[in-house]
């Protein structure tokens, strides 16, 4: 289970407490995981296709990896980084940038590897400017909202607001619509991400040292844990799966424009708010010091599930935003009762 401190240290109350709140939030999942499936099977046609499932989890990969990187931020205690959709937009800014002009110099055009270093670097400097904001004291809220209208207004103004479109065949392409063993490469991506950071946050000094932060920052300080490295540091990785995500997007697209991650282009509300649901419906706390990253990727299944299959039935984005929200407002609800029966039976 996700423990705050080393197993062998907490109280057999507290670990049985935390065994049974795991293995129930769980529960809840899953059980809604079947009504949603068995929902879809009886009354949305072609729901059970191979051709469809494929589709439901390259959906879920998009915002599930970037949803793995909001983990951790959550779960340190920095509630969340409302920069997420313009950090990716930026990041596919540069990508798509590179990969049309080399910036600048015609023989790195093209150059799968000069775009993505460029792209990662771009996500490196925004997650740590905005950690290092929020490490020293800032309102994680407030930082990150003037850092999406700093990104977003330098991606437009970089791009002039126009579509940066970039020849096939390139070098990206087995990321952005390449496959194997018949699943797409960002689904493998998808999959290996959450394993690694499953095995961070459970197996590893610094996963141990984000659910403390999380859980009390008084306490981390008093054991030499400060948030100021901590923020720096989860909001770096936070803004490197935007940057991959946006980079694999771009690589489907052939081209990048400053609002691809926006409402305006299609999906159930903009990416920042896609994200966030996943982390919430995944029984992540916002408060910081309880959650996983495995939850966050079934939440981002659950999620993909739910709105594949409105599609299917014919809902516009209208419906299908207010669907999203309303699963945020209910994981709020659900985590909000078993933390208050957990405190009851302290």
């Amino acid at each position: 289970m996700s423990a705050i401190i080393e197993n062998n240290q907490l109280p057999f109350s507290a670990k049985f407490l935390q065994f049974y709140k795991d293995r129930t939030l769980l529960a809840i999942l899953l059980s809604l995981f079947a009504v949603m499936f068995i929902y879809g099977i009886f009354f949305t046609e072609n729901y059970l296709t191979i051709t469809n499932f494929k589709a439901i989890i390259r959906d879920a990969a998009l915002y599930g990896i970037m949803a793995i990187g909001l983990t951790f931020v959550t779960l340190s205690g920095n509630f969340f980084l409302l920069s997420l959709k313009e950090t990716a937009s930026i990041c596919g800014v540069t990508f798509a940038m590179g990969m049309a002009t080399g910036f600048g110099s015609p023989d790195l055009a093209g150059n799968f590897l000069v775009s993505l270093l460029a792209a990662l670097a771009v996500g490196v400097v925004s997650g740590v400017i905005q950690g290092y904001f929020v490490g020293m004291g800032g309102n994680p809220i407030v930082v990150t909202l003037g850092g999406a209208g700093i990104l977003y207004g330098i991606g437009a103004w970089w791009s002039d607001n126009l579509v940066i479109n970039f020849t096939r065949p390139h070098d990206a392409e087995w990321l952005g619509t390449g496959s194997f063993l018949g699943l797409p490469s960002i689904t493998w991506s998808f999959i290996l991400i959450a394993i690694a950071a499953e095995i961070v946050l459970r197996h590893t000094n610094f996963g141990r040292k984000v659910y403390l932060v999380g859980a009390n920052k008084a306490a981390g300080k008093a054991t030499g844990h400060e948030n100021f490295s901590m923020a720096i540091i989860v909001f770096t990785i936070c803004s490197v799966c935007c940057a991959f995500v946006a980079v694999a997007f771009v690589a489907q697209m052939d081209s990048a424009q400053s609002n691809y991650f926006s409402a305006e282009f299609g999906s159930s509300g903009d990416m920042t708010i896609l994200v966030i649901a996943t982390v919430m419906v995944g029984g992540n706390s916002i408060m910081g010091g309880y959650g996983s990253t495995l939850r966050t990727s079934l939440g981002a299944i659950f999620i993909a599930m739910v709105d594949n299959m409105m599609v299917l039935q014919g809902f516009n984005s209208g419906p299908r935003i207010v669907g999203v929200g309303l699963m945020i407002v209910f994981s709020i609800i659900v985590f909000g009762l078993f933390a208050k029966g957990s405190r009851a039976q302290e």
